[in-house]
């Protein structure tokens, strides 16, 4: 080691660090100055399309720009910081916020974006921030079933009522009857026994896709990603009550399509398969059933009720203008607690094969009354049930193959010709009635 070596290795190293600092500079200079050069002709994102639905006179209703040409070129430039800070982002407003994370999605598809990765998650977390923290929030409401509003399986929620509301009008070419809501995103109702929100809400209704600000500049998120799956929505209920988010989820997409009134191709097959999905949670399911009972009853571990044969027991009914007498049954405790909460009906829970047996002298059920409202008739009950047989006896000769693609296909296949079959006799007898 020479005398300059001994004196002069740390100022030696800290040279060879500015160095590789300076060139770890220009490398990064180098990739955004390609990906400018690259995007050269490319202009600012607008709007995407509302959904993939074309409607006659939709270009005469439009969505008032949320972001001006300004904001745009000062926000836009953004995507080229190969290391966004998130404090930065803090002072960007929601829809503003939204330009961004798509204009870096729109531009990254061009030529990769230095930082994409990590960029695209900072912008994505601040949203998903907001969108918790948020103490209201507005939301799309089909008029013609009182739920929120599903579109190609996605929910459509807004930061703003202006935006939430000219959103409406947009659908309304669609021929969509929608309303714009406001609700709240946490339960502030301090005498509940389990605080549950609008999230919360929407994991029991089976809903998991949610689209932010739809219509405008927009973006996709699960539901699980803003709150975890609750548990029951009150103490009480927690491992007694069915829960059927398939099942309500199925039942809503169904009744929406079906109330459409708009026709196009294929619209029948569509229609079809939802309803039979339906029909196939339905037979599948757990039911609450309103209940007062004498004697003795077994609850079991998933809060069935197992009676005895000197238990004396009586079941609500629903009475339709026609004065027909139907079961109303309920998909879950939010459904049961509309108006039978504290009331002196029991909440027994029922498998959908019992309800067969409680319906002899009966039209038939109604699921959840005050909501969906699906009428089940007691002749259509018995075809389904008789043809989930016939699915499952399908099932059960499928598996006993050793083709394991092959026994997946014919399951498949073996539940959707028998519930065809099904639908297509349940229809006839509904024509002949």
């Amino acid at each position: 080691m020479g005398i300059f070596d001994l004196f002069g290795g740390k100022k030696t190293s800290e040279n060879a660090e500015d160095i590789k600092e300076q060139s770890f500079a220009e490398q990064k200079e180098k990739e955004m100055q390609f990906a400018m050069d690259a995007h050269a002709d490319m202009e600012w994102p607008s709007f995407p399309r509302l959904n993939p639905v074309n409607a006659n006179g939709s270009e005469n209703v439009e969505m008032i720009e949320t972001v001006s040409d300004e904001r745009k070129n000062e926000i836009g430039e953004m995507i080229y910081d190969s290391e966004l800070s998130p404090e930065s982002l803090k002072f960007i407003n929601n829809q503003e916020l939204l330009f961004l994370l798509t204009a870096l999605e729109v531009y990254q598809k061009k030529a990769p974006l230095p930082g994409f990765e990590q960029n695209h998650r900072k912008i994505y977390n601040e949203l998903l921030g907001r969108i918790r923290d948020a103490e209201v929030l507005f939301v799309l409401y089909d008029t013609a079933t009182g739920y929120p509003f599903i579109d190609h399986g996605f929910a459509n929620i807004y930061f703003e009522k202006e935006i939430a509301e000219k959103a409406v009008e947009l659908f309304a070419v669609q021929f969509r009857k929608l309303a714009a809501r406001e609700v709240k995103v946490e339960n502030s109702d301090d005498t509940a026994a389990v605080k549950r929100g609008f999230f919360d809400y929407l994991y029991y209704i089976g809903i998991e896709n949610i689209m932010v600000d739809n219509g405008a500049y927009r973006s996709r998120f699960k539901r699980s990603e803003i709150v975890a799956a609750p548990g029951g929505w009150n103490s009480d209920d927690s491992g007694k009550s069915p829960i059927n988010p398939g099942l309500n989820f199925a039942m809503l997409d169904f009744l929406e399509e079906l109330r459409w009134p708009v026709k196009y191709d294929k619209r029948d097959e569509i229609v079809k398969a939802k309803e039979m999905r339906m029909l196939s949670l339905i037979r599948t399911g757990s039911f609450i059933v309103p209940m007062q009972h004498e004697g003795p009853v077994e609850v079991l571990e998933d809060g069935r009720m197992k009676f005895n044969k000197e238990t004396k027991f009586k079941l609500l009914v629903v009475n339709t203008q026609d004065n027909k007498q139907f079961l109303p049954v309920f998909s879950d405790a939010i459904e049961f607690g509309k108006k039978l909460r504290g009331s002196e009906w029991n909440a027994a829970v029922f498998k959908y094969q019992d309800l067969l047996k409680f319906v002899n002298d009966k039209e038939g059920i109604i699921i959840n009354p005050d909501g969906q409202r699906v009428v089940l008739p007691k002749e259509r009950m018995v075809m389904l049930e008789v043809a989930g047989q016939q699915a499952d006896k399908m099932k059960g000769a499928a598996k006993a193959g050793n083709d394991s693609v092959s026994t997946s296909n014919s399951e498949d296949a073996a539940v959707q010709k028998a519930l065809n079959q099904a639908i297509a006799r349940m229809n006839e007898n509904k024509k002949e009635t």
